[in-house]
């Protein structure tokens, strides 16, 4: 399984975007493929809601009913799941968070590692941050090919 961070589902929406060609023809072909399973996790979902309807970051928005198409087109797939903590989230979150001493802004992005983590997963992510969980989860930059 591959979990999508929430930059990979921006990019490959909005059309306007410098890196959308790259990040849409990555996940048209991940989906297309069939070789493995995307996972949503619901503060990717949330966090592209947010972002993408934004009237602070966009001067042209998505309206609120075209994201919610453009996560409902996702979650119509075979291959997309919802994906979330496990049961033992709280153990391997933390552990991640101790171990590499994080605070501040970058302990979503350790949420997010650690339920790849649960999930045996890897993550598709243009954040550079995400390098820091490299030893916990495989991490792949669809916009580097």
């Amino acid at each position: 399984m591959v979990i999508l961070d929430a930059n990979i589902l921006l990019y490959a929406s909005i059309v306007g975007a410098a890196q959308y060609s790259k990040a849409n023809e990555w996940l048209s072909s991940a989906l297309s493929d069939g070789s493995e399973a995307i996972g949503i996790p619901w503060q990717t979902a949330t966090a592209f809601l947010r972002i993408s309807t934004s009237r602070r970051i966009f001067e042209e928005p998505f309206e609120l009913g075209f994201a919610k198409q453009c996560l409902d087109d996702l979650f119509g797939h075979p291959l997309v799941y919802d994906v979330g903590p496990t049961r033992d989230h709280w153990k391997h979150y933390s552990r991640i968070l101790v171990e590499l001493k994080l605070a501040g802004d970058i302990v979503m992005d350790a949420h997010l590692a650690a339920i790849a983590l649960e999930h045996n997963a890897s993550i598709a992510t243009s954040d550079k941050d995400f390098r820091r969980f490299s030893d916990y989860v495989k991490i792949i930059d669809p916009l580097a090919k």
